[in-house]
């Protein structure tokens, strides 16, 4: 080995040597960085897991201590803040209420003699539930001379034997206790009827002058409740579902739009109840006079839940210790039947919108009692609609005639009416053109308005019973024809999409009625005569676009009610038709008015008030020029 070759060695070993010790060095120098970055990192979660003891224990020494001092205030009474829920049934001939110690509430209600959309369609037999559990909040912020406490955290103790009790009796008392001592306590006293929509409530202070404060002036009521679907369309229900509330002594009631996404009312003056409301089922609490409520409610749209609105009332009752022992009260469950609401008084039946006023008389004087007749003696409502329809068609005849003859007088004088147009063709002659052709209607006794004015008679039985057929629980759950529903619509056809204002199924009597209409608009034009350009394309538009629009419009409504309006329409084409065939004559008619023209321009014309006025005034006129002339004279 040459001296080349041993010092290229040794100069790699000692680069080698060197690098091993660089490496060495930095090596050391990494860890120890290492390890001070992981003792910091330690040493944080370790200040961390510290910080969230200290925390967490915080939070149980404040918690424990409320607790202490809530058990201090409230003596044996807070005892009952744990407990088992446990659950009692009662049952009457209508209802069965289901009631819960936790708050000594009502846990549920359920309609024996009705079933929600769904379970009638199945067939299954379920009872309506309007709700259950924590679906109902119920409770009273009670003023204690320590603190204010909330009936709903606190488990009463229930004065019953039996879990499941049915009423024979007239009635029977349902009594929860909430204890302050051995010899006080808040009771809750629920009264059930045999056969009755109604409990009584009432909220009894027991020797507890001791224990709630002397200078308390009300006490707080809160009342909570998520109204779910139970009919067969989401929209059109929650379209009815809202609160209602009345004030005492007024007939009268009031309710809060349903149209809403939400809203809030306050009523600071005194409520004599509030409902909170679905389409064919209410639950109502007369409050005997509360003040300062707050009254809301959220609607949602189709979901899965099928929950429609939640509805909450915020109220207050007077009250004193001192005065008052107890507080009276009322609970309502039960279906939006007229004769039924009526039946418990406090003007219940207001709940149904049957319209305001005159339609709302029309209905409650006239079509109720026809209804209800015509339904203890058919038991088809198909028919009991078809013959209600006929008796309405009866009842307005007087009116169709009138407005039918007038058409016809029309129609009779429209060669006249073309003779003086083509008269006075140019648009400038359009003044003298008018007014010849009114001088020929008064020689003729024709009044161009005297078919509108029948009509016009007719809207209010139209709309009133526009509001009797969407609102008749009579109808629920009722079929004809392919019908299964006449309180709701009907489909022929379930679309797999939903088109913008009509929806999301074909309803065949909807379509039914726009056709008829169409067919009556065409044959009542085919009437008219003498009409200008304006008018005859205004009928156009009604006859067309109307039935396009009511389409859209009650293609989601009742079925119970298109099919009121076709049957209608038919009617009164078949009226139309025999009228025209058999009672009106044109040539006939057109012969009479001619001769009462004639009779007309014989007659002496009979001057108005304002003429004769107007005569009067020039012929004193001309005996004062007379006078002066003959003044002059002797001059």
């Amino acid at each position: 080995m040459d001296k080349n070759t041993v010092t290229g060695f040794l100069l790699i070993a000692l680069i080698f040597l060197g690098y091993m010790w660089w490496s060495s060095n930095n090596a050391e120098h990494y860890n120890a960085e290492r390890k001070k970055i992981n003792d910091s990192i330690a040493i944080i979660e370790k200040e961390r897991e510290i910080l969230r003891l200290q925390t967490k224990d915080k939070d149980s020494i404040e918690q424990a201590i409320a607790k202490e001092v809530t058990f201090a205030n409230l003596g044996k009474m807070a005892a009952s803040l744990n407990g088992d829920e446990n659950f009692y049934t009662v049952e009457n001939e209508k209802l069965k209420i289901t009631f819960s110690n936790r708050g000594a509430r009502i846990w549920s209600i359920e309609f024996k003699d009705y079933q929600k959309y769904d379970d009638f369609k199945a067939n299954n037999g379920t009872p309506l539930k309007m709700f259950y559990g924590d679906e109902n909040a119920f409770s009273f912020i009670l003023p204690l001379k320590a603190q204010n406490i909330s009936t709903s955290d606190f488990y009463f103790e229930p004065e019953m034997q039996n879990q499941t009790l049915s009423v024979t009796a007239d009635s029977v008392n349902i009594p929860f206790r909430l204890y302050a001592d051995s010899a006080s306590y808040i009771e809750f006293l629920y009264t059930v009827h045999k056969d009755s929509y109604k409990i009584g409530f009432n909220v009894n202070f027991v020797a507890m002058e001791s224990h709630l404060n002397s200078r308390a002036t009300a006490v707080n009521i809160n009342w909570k409740l998520n109204l779910f679907q139970q009919e067969k369309g989401f929209v059109n229900e929650n379209n009815y579902t809202t609160i209602a509330y009345k004030y005492p002594n007024e007939e009268s009631i009031e309710d809060i739009s349903a149209s809403k996404e939400s809203a809030t009312e306050t009523v600071k003056t005194k409520l004599e109840w509030v409902n909170f409301k679905q389409h064919f089922f209410s639950a109502i609490f007369v409050t005997g006079g509360s003040v300062n409520n707050k009254l809301s409610f959220v609607s949602y749209k189709e979901n899965p839940s099928k929950l429609l609105k939640t509805c909450e009332a915020d109220m207050q009752l007077e009250f004193n210790i001192q005065k008052n022992k107890n507080i009276p009260m009322e609970l309502y469950f039960l279906p939006n039947h007229f004769s039924t609401l009526k039946s418990y008084g406090h003007s219940f039946e207001k709940i149904i919108p049957l319209g305001g006023s005159i339609f709302a008389l029309i209905n409650r004087a006239v079509v109720i009692p026809v209804f209800n007749l015509l339904n203890g003696h058919i038991a088809s409502f198909g028919l009991i609609i078809l013959i209600l329809t006929i008796l309405v068609k009866l009842l307005i005849f007087p009116l169709t005639w009138k407005s039918y003859l007038s058409s016809a007088k029309m129609k009779a004088l429209k060669p006249e009416v073309d003779k003086i147009g083509a008269k006075y063709p140019d648009s400038k002659d359009a003044l003298k053109k008018q007014q010849e052709v009114m001088a020929l209607y008064k020689k003729t006794g024709v009044n161009m308005f005297g078919g509108c004015l029948p009509m016009l008679l007719q809207l209010p039985i139209l709309i009133a019973l526009f509001r009797f057929f969407p609102s008749s629980i009579e109808l629920r759950h009722k079929s004809f024809l392919w019908a299964d529903d006449l309180s709701a619509y009907d489909s022929i056809f379930d679309l797999p999409f939903s088109i913008p204002f009509y929806g999301a199924h074909i309803s065949l009597f909807t379509l039914l009625m726009a056709a008829s209409m169409i067919i009556s608009s065409k044959i009542n034009m085919s009437q008219q005569g003498g009409l200008n350009a304006q008018m005859k394309q205004m009928n156009i538009m009604m006859t067309y676009i109307m039935p396009v629009f009511m389409l859209a419009f009650f293609n989601s409504y009742s079925s119970g009610l298109t099919y009121y309006y076709f049957l209608s329409n038919i009617i009164t084409i078949i009226q139309t038709t025999i009228i025209r065939k058999y009672f009106v004559n044109e040539d006939e008619l057109r012969r009479k008015l001619s001769e009462k023209a004639t009779r007309h321009q014989a007659k002496p014309k009979k001057l108005s008030f304002t003429e004769r006025l107007m005569k009067k005034q020039r012929e004193l006129e001309r005996l004062n020029k007379q006078q002066e002339k003959n003044r002059r004279k002797k001059k």
